[in-house]
């Protein structure tokens, strides 16, 4: 389990014999004071919808100000989504979603596509910080230390606890995602790669799987089957080297100050998986 410590994709463009640019879904995370392609991107898809228009969102690389909110806002109430103006993953979800209805299209999964984001369902933590510019390209696996996956998702979503990892695989494989991928989530603590000192919290997304740790409690097939999707996107989506997929174990400082994921957890499975 994680230690208690303090604390953009642009537009796919088509070539049909019309040459239309095809509207698509941001990724989710945007919010309002945020600038550049990707707030671009969601006007044009809300520009799409009829809820701006071209003349609100000409000027500009794209600035999410009090008009991209208000429509945001006027979207989430006519998708019955709760009303607070932030670009998450249940609007942008719905928003893919009208966007097919209209002919606009999604992005596809990066090259050539092999793995597919799978279901998540949205549990939001409040314990991440922004990454302050810090690239993904790291992928950090751990065990919970508990078999409970209900207590270890109120553990991680408690601000008290001051810890969190972007996503939780429990014992049935369900996957649950507490912090965006874009957001700094805490759970690597004091960290290196590769034997150099670095914030691996900034460039890293980390993995929760539920597990005492005991090394002999097995991980399920559910479980398994789960991860393997779910790194091998994040690894696609990414570019993530496969020597930066690690555990904890590996970057935690000083060494053997953590053990997860646990000895009976199949690495070769994985790597297999997602090679």
């Amino acid at each position: 389990m994680t230690v208690k410590r303090a604390a953009t994709s642009t537009p796919v463009r088509t070539t049909a014999t019309a040459a239309k640019a095809s509207v698509t879904a941001p990724p989710a995370g945007l919010r309002k004071g945020d600038e550049g392609p990707k707030v671009k991107q969601l006007q044009d898809a809300l520009v799409q919808l009829k809820y701006m228009t071209k003349e609100q969102v000409a000027t500009g690389p794209g600035v999410f100000g009090p008009k991209t909110e208000a429509a945001v806002k006027k979207f989430q109430a006519d998708q019955k989504l709760p009303n607070t103006g932030f670009y998450g993953d249940q609007t942008h979800a719905a928003l893919k979603k009208e966007l097919a209805k209209t002919g606009g299209t999604t992005p596809p999964p990066s090259t050539p596509g092999v793995f597919k984001k799978p279901p998540v369902v949205s549990a939001p933590s409040p314990n991440f910080n922004e990454r302050n510019g810090m690239d993904i390209d790291t992928i950090v696996i751990h065990h919970t230390a508990s078999n409970n996956g209900a207590g270890d998702l109120a553990h991680m979503r408690d601000p008290k606890a001051e810890v969190s990892a972007h996503y939780m695989v429990d014992r049935d494989g369900k996957i649950y995602q507490l912090v965006n991928d874009s957001k700094r989530a805490w759970h690597a603590g004091k960290a290196e790669l590769h034997g150099v000192p670095t914030d691996v919290n900034g460039r890293s997304i980390g993995i929760e799987i539920v597990n005492d740790g005991s090394g002999k409690t097995a991980f399920t097939e559910a479980q398994y089957k789960s991860l393997t999707q779910l790194v091998g996107f994040l690894k696609q989506e990414y570019k993530v080297p496969m020597n930066n997929i690690v555990g904890h174990k590996d970057v935690a400082v000083p060494k053997g100050r953590k053990s997860d994921p646990a000895s009976n957890f199949d690495w070769t499975r994985l790597r297999n998986g997602i090679s």
